[in-house]
């Protein structure tokens, strides 16, 4: 099942609550590859690539003007 974008911080403390950590989810099920949508770390100093891609974009995307 492919997840919808997570947008807030709201969305992604509810997609943590539901779905186990990627350590814990290697662990208890080493033979099931990931197969895309959310996936978490609980270690801080791992970033997903989901991530670093969403904050790029940003970064490179225009600033919009806001219109009235």
């Amino acid at each position: 099942m492919q997840s919808s974008r997570i947008e807030d911080d709201d969305d992604e403390a509810f997609m943590r609550s539901l779905i186990r950590p990627e350590e814990d989810r290697r662990r208890l099920h080493p033979d099931r590859p990931w197969e895309g949508g959310f996936r978490w770390f609980r270690s801080p100093n791992v970033v997903p690539l989901e991530q670093c891609r969403k904050r790029k974009l940003e970064q490179n995307r225009p600033n919009q003007p806001e219109q009235k």
